[in-house]
């Protein structure tokens, strides 16, 4: 029962956050995270995050980013380069309101590894703002997704053999026991 109830309410945060990015404004903002099952909100932004990648005239409030919901474990990372100049930011939502990482200045590169499932009140997604700005700028989105399952060393999978051996060995004993009485 109190698996339920935690498996309930963790259900119910992940679904009013979604319901919360869905209604923040995404101006600049675009929808190319991967959909949900079922159509509705995008659910991973990290497989379209790459497409913010740019040559742009950077100015004060120049943001684009991806709607929906950042996976735990993925990393974004944007680099800046030149010639032009600013500071930016990676952010949540498109007013630059909820920020991840940063500021820093042009050049320069900044990255965010999403560690809690639940986006912060007023996130819409992950993306870049500019707090100042001017010239011709390059950025660079990637993210990639590091395996939230534990690699198991030679030691390890020796051991876990060891222990199936001998809970197999116990098993077997109970069953001939059982069958010679």
């Amino acid at each position: 029962m109190k698996r339920y109830l935690l498996s309930t309410f963790f259900t119910s945060v992940l679904v009013a956050g979604g319901a919360l990015a869905a209604s923040q404004p995404t101006t600049g903002w675009n929808n190319a995270a991967s959909p949900a099952p079922n159509g509705s909100l995008p659910r991973n932004t990290c497989p379209g995050f790459s497409s913010l990648s740019s040559t742009f005239t950077a100015t004060a409030g120049k943001t684009d980013g991806i709607v929906g919901l950042p996976q735990v474990n993925d990393t974004y990372t944007i680099s800046v380069s030149g010639p032009g100049t600013g500071s930016f930011r990676i952010v949540g939502d498109g007013a630059g309101v909820v920020t991840y990482a940063g500021p820093t200045s042009v050049p320069g590169t900044l990255s965010y590894t999403v560690s809690n499932p639940v986006p912060p009140v007023g996130a819409a997604g992950v993306g870049f703002y500019f707090d100042s700005g001017s010239g011709t700028v390059t950025l660079t989105a990637t993210c990639s997704t590091v395996s939230q399952l534990p690699s198991i060393n030679t030691w390890g999978m020796s051991l876990m053999a060891l222990l199936l051996a001998v809970g197999g060995g116990v098993a077997l004993t109970a069953v001939n026991k059982r069958r010679q009485s």
